[in-house]
């Protein structure tokens, strides 16, 4: 199963803490190979979310989030590197889709 989320990235919650295995944040990485490292992160920065390997794939990767966050924040696509901000441009981006 993919750990990319296909559809509406806005009915998926967001963990409230990295997992302990989480390969991006977590106390105790999941060890994945460079080159799997590398597709999980083009995703971020331009397709879509992650989902958390450790909620049965009903959450977004809080910690593949926190690297989206400040990647966007670094870009200038968002004010700040929180979830509120990233929930603000999500919603105006699929209102201008909607026009």
């Amino acid at each position: 199963m993919s750990n990319t989320i296909i559809g509406d990235m806005r009915d998926y919650p967001v963990q409230k803490q990295p997992c302990k295995t989480c390969p991006f944040e977590g106390f105790l990485p999941s060890q994945i190979s460079a080159k799997n490292m590398r597709r999980y992160v083009e995703n971020l920065m331009g397709q879509g979310q992650h989902i958390c390997h450790s909620s049965n794939n009903t959450r977004v990767c809080r910690g593949g989030r926190n690297l989206q966050l400040k990647w966007l924040c670094d870009i200038g696509m968002l004010d700040e590197p929180t979830d509120e901000a990233f929930d603000k441009e999500v919603n105006k981006a699929m209102e201008n889709k909607q026009s």
